[in-house]
């Protein structure tokens, strides 16, 4: 037991001497079964808000990190989405953690940013909670005045993360949603089964895109391989690593 409160108590020290911040958990939501959407207010306002596209490393638990890209930000605050589809120990600590709790956090890291001024459209693939960078992309893709397409997997209706904001974007024609669910209710008449199935009639629209990709590996892997197989250049593909 003593040998592991000191791996416990060193792997504390590294972190509290990594730059870091503490923020408050201002607001928490359950969205569907698997999703927990979770925004926390800075120490401090900043200049200006975090980087598209960056993550932030949380502190759960006591000392375990966990990654979560940053899905909504403003000078004061920013919003994540919590994944429930393993429970790790992430998920279990945001799941029962309530407003006003503190949140010890590292970053912003931007490692998966948002490339302007291509001249390219835009297609962003994700599952579930790897949806949470695409929400600032594709407003990013609009301000830019140019094409983008989001095919988001994930197994029901509810379990779709910002819904009505990207129905509210799809209003403009520059903009496609595409929701698949691979455990829809009979009453869905969307798209159903892996985002790579629904991928025919944007083949010729791909090979001249930026593509990015968040998700699990599964999905993550059947898109590269179909990207690669219809020839769209490695140069024009993104990939969130820990998606």
């Amino acid at each position: 037991m003593f040998f592991f409160k000191q791996i416990y108590n060193t792997i504390r020290a590294w972190f509290e001497e990594a730059p870091h911040f503490t923020g408050t958990i201002i607001a928490t939501e359950r969205i569907g079964s698997r999703i927990q959407k979770v925004t926390i207010a800075l120490p401090e306002p900043i200049s200006k808000p975090f980087p598209i596209g960056c993550y932030i490393q949380a502190q759960t638990s006591g000392c375990v990190p966990r990654a979560y890209s940053v899905a909504k930000a403003n000078t004061t605050s920013f919003t994540l989405l919590v994944s429930f589809a393993g429970m790790g120990v992430g998920a279990r600590y945001f799941a029962e953690a309530p407003v006003g709790e503190k949140v010890v956090c590292y970053g912003p890291f931007d490692d998966f940013p948002y490339r302007y001024g291509t001249g390219r459209s835009k297609v962003f693939f994700a599952t579930s909670t790897g949806v949470a960078p695409f929400r600032r992309m594709t407003e990013e893709a609009l301000k830019e005045n140019v094409e983008s397409v989001l095919l988001l997997g994930t197994p029901k209706e509810e379990d779709i993360a910002f819904k009505k904001d990207f129905e509210i974007l799809a209003q403009n024609p520059l903009f496609r949603f595409i929701p698949v669910l691979s455990a829809g209710s009979a009453e869905w008449k969307g798209a159903r089964g892996f985002v790579t199935n629904h991928t025919a009639d944007i083949e010729d629209f791909l090979k001249k895109s930026d593509v990015y990709i968040c998700g699990v590996p599964i999905m993550t892997m059947g898109v590269l391989d179909l990207l690669k197989k219809i020839g769209v250049p490695e140069k024009q593909i993104f990939v969130q690593k820990f998606g």
